[in-house]
């Protein structure tokens, strides 16, 4: 798509909203001075991220908006998950005092292979790396364990609990 393609399809956005419609307008609408939004359609050069932000802003498809394709729910194919930046101990627990995390993007197959092997319904899933070796060879140390927030308890099964000591995760029974 080239400058112009995209000039025209932002006009239309802004002429739906009862907004003015030259060029200025988009420029201002993507927070582009007027005199580099002039060079940029001259060179045409699409402000990329810009046009995204916008879109964002808007809540609008970046597929609709470049492809003329909108993604069903069912057609999405990834999930933000929070991959925290802590340790939890497979022995006997592991001091975590700063609990940031940052978020990663997974296949929907995946998390819902996940989902559908553990549980029936669905829960917030988080991820949090193994320390130490007493749950090898299933857990070993430094794995990313996926972690199913809020499911309930089931004997036999493998949780990450938050105990006094620290974090662990252990093969647990009533």
């Amino acid at each position: 798509m080239d400058m112009n393609e995209v000039i025209e399809k932002i006009k239309d956005i802004l002429a739906s909203e009862g907004k003015n419609t030259k060029d200025i307008d988009v420029a201002n609408a993507l927070g582009i001075n007027a005199n580099t939004f002039a060079q940029m359609k001259f060179r045409n050069k699409v402000p990329y991220k810009e046009v995204m932000d916008f879109l964002s802003k808007k809540d609008i498809s970046i597929n609709l908006f470049f492809y003329n394709q909108e993604l069903g729910d069912e057609d999405k194919r990834y999930k933000v998950l929070r991959m925290f930046d802590v340790k939890a101990s497979l022995g006997g627990g592991a001091w975590n005092d700063d609990e940031e995390y940052e978020e990663v993007i997974m296949d929907k197959k995946i998390v819902n292979r996940f989902e559908k092997s553990n549980c029936s319904q669905s829960y917030p899933i988080d991820i949090i790396s193994a320390m130490g070796e007493s749950m090898e060879p299933y857990i070993c140390d430094g794995d990313l364990c996926m972690i199913a927030v809020g499911m309930p308890f089931k004997d036999g099964n493998v949780y990450a609990i938050n105990t006094p000591d620290g974090v662990v995760i252990k093969e647990c029974y009533k």
